[in-house]
């Protein structure tokens, strides 16, 4: 049994380093961020505005690297007005309240409650056995018999990175969660596409079949 958790575990680190070629793109919010916080730390004389000027900056180029392919995949599922609805909700209005608000921790704490939301959709998915999460959020070419075991996996892995992210937030400082901001896009897209492909091998060989 250690011997093959040893063996998963070696072919999830090659896989994670093979991986597939990301879009250039993704690496523009660490970009942003590298090129904006010195300059606007100049500018602003403040810790915490520069911090939050920075994060709006990455966060919305974030928002609209994202916005076509999410809001063409929420079309798929719901209607217009609710999509539209949606994208509003958890676009333009989280970025306002967190701009009202002020404080680098709410920034900060709101990532994390990204994670935990995740985590609950992935574990309600594991209840319900409906796999809608995997079907959504993941790429459409992997073993689907697989999704019962990949829906574990990403309930799992989204609680990693909630506690990653507040081990982040009590030991670090503002420049350095700033810069794991910036490179959570790159690493979260790698790490996923090495755990798909590790789930799809381990049930093709039997391991994790329900």
């Amino acid at each position: 049994m250690f011997d093959e958790i040893t063996t998963t575990l070696k072919r999830f680190i090659d896989l994670f380093r093979q991986g597939t070629t990301l879009p250039w793109t993704i690496l523009l919010p660490l970009v942003l961020l590298v090129v904006a916080w010195p300059l606007l730390r100049i500018a602003l004389d403040d810790e915490r505005a520069t911090f939050m000027a920075a994060f709006v900056l990455a966060m919305g180029l974030r928002l609209a690297l994202r916005s076509d392919g999410t809001i063409r995949a929420a079309r798929a599922q719901m209607s217009r007005r609710a999509t539209v609805i949606l994208a509003l909700v958890f676009g333009p209005g989280i970025m306002a309240a967190l701009i009202w608000i002020g404080q680098p921790l709410w920034c900060q704490r709101f990532l994390s409650l990204y994670f935990l939301i995740m985590a609950a959709l992935y574990v309600l998915d594991v209840i319900d056995g409906k796999h809608m999460m995997v079907r959504f959020f993941l790429p459409a070419e992997r073993n689907h018999g697989a999704d019962p075991l990949m829906t574990r996996v990403m309930a799992i892995y989204q609680m990693a990175l909630l506690l990653l992210n507040e081990t982040l937030i009590a030991q670090t400082s503002l420049t350095v969660w700033l810069v794991y901001f910036g490179l959570l896009p790159m690493l979260s897209q790698r790490v996923v596409l090495a755990l798909v492909r590790t789930v799809d091998e381990a049930y093709t060989k039997g391991y994790g079949r329900l």
